[in-house]
This record gives C-alpha cells, structure tokens and sequence, in this order.
C-alpha cells in the first residue's frame, strides 16, 4: 500500500511534459518503480505487466496469420491480434490512469477533506478494476490463440496469458485492499462482486488457455 502524506513527486522528463509510461523505456519505468517515488506503484506495474502478455498473444496471432493466411482460423486470428492490440493500448493507458489515481489521492490526505478523500479513494480502486476486467478479456482471447496458434509459438502465448492472469490477480488484490477506505457501502458492494467475477472467470479462462497449450 502506498504511504499516503508522503511527498508524492515523479520524474519531471515525462510528467512535466506530460508524456506516458508507454513513452517512457522500460528501463526508466523500472528505475521510477524501484525508487522512493510514490508512482508508479502496484496498479500501474500490473497493468503494464498485463500490456505485455497481451502482446505477446497478439504476436503469436500474427506469427500464425503470417505462416498460413488463409482459411477462417487465420481470419479469426487476425481479428483476434486487433482485439488484443486494443486490450494492449488500455491496459497501458490504465497505467497512467493508476498513477493519477494515487497521485490524486495522495493530494486529497494531504487536504484532510473527507469528502474529497472519498472521490479519490473510489477512482483509485475503479482503476485497478477496469484494469483487471481487460486482462480478463485478454486471458479469454488467450483460449483462442493458445488452440489455434502456431505450434512452435504457442508457448509464447502461454507466458502472455499467464503474465496477464497474474496481473488480473494483482489488480483485484488492489482493489479489495482499497475498499477498505471507502465508506460507501454500496459502492463496495457493486465493486467486490465485479472483482470477484473478474477473478472467477480469469482463473476458468486461464485453465483452459493453458489446458490448451499443453495439447
């Protein structure tokens, strides 16, 4: 959890000229983690880490589409690459959106306004949610491409759905331990249940991708 009333600073490089992690090298990114920086935290490394398994399902749809492009498979599978692409880009804007969220919230402690503490809290527990509800979507594209991929690339797709699966855990994990804040009972209500079906229907999807890839 992050240690709210903390100074809350990040590297001026970017967010002074308001660029994203997506612009951002991954070696930065991680050196910003891995420092006494407020962001980028847990939410915003598990969407991150969600954008890469996604592109690596979306690699194994194109390596396959490029070795056989024709037939109805290939043209699932090529729909499918644009599908995961999109899941790619939100997962990563997610990750922006995460850092805001724990920048906001940060600056509404800072406040001591309840009311404003509140707003903040519930943003910054929506965020890991929807992040979560992608890799969701991800982890069931991964059904797919692990069955009808490209055998020699198949195991990629496997290190794509479980990195993803592993970020939806992350995100749900986040936002139960951000309901904690949040004093608005039926906003708990709604957000748990929707944590718990991302995470019930992730662990299924996950089976099957991965029951998949061993055939």
């Amino acid at each position: 959890m992050v240690q709210y009333g903390q100074s809350i600073t990040r590297n001026d490089r970017y967010w002074g000229q308001q660029m994203t992690f997506a612009a951002q090298p991954i070696g930065e990114f991680l050196d910003d983690v891995a420092s006494g920086q407020v962001t980028p935290s847990g939410g915003a490394v598990a969407a991150v880490g969600g954008a890469m398994g996604a592109a690596l399902c979306e690699m194994v749809c194109i390596h396959t589409v490029g070795t056989d492009g024709s037939g109805v498979e290939s043209g699932e599978l090529s729909a499918l690459a644009d599908a995961l692409a999109d899941n790619r880009e939100q997962l990563l804007a997610f990750a922006d959106e995460d850092a805001a969220a724990v920048d906001a919230i940060g600056t509404a402690f800072e406040s001591g306004d309840d009311a404003r503490i509140q707003e903040a809290s519930k943003r910054s527990t929506e965020v890991p949610l929807e992040t979560a509800e992608v890799c969701l979507d991800v982890v069931e594209h991964a059904r797919t491409v692990t069955a009808k991929g490209t055998p020699v690339a198949v195991p990629d797709a496997t290190v794509g759905v479980l990195l993803t699966a592993a970020a939806l855990q992350a995100s749900v994990s986040t936002v139960r331990a951000n309901l904690d804040m949040i004093d608005d009972e039926s906003f708990v209500a709604v957000l748990k249940q929707r944590a718990n079906e991302a995470e019930a229907a992730g662990e299924a999807a996950l089976d099957e991708a991965v029951a998949n890839a061993k055939r």
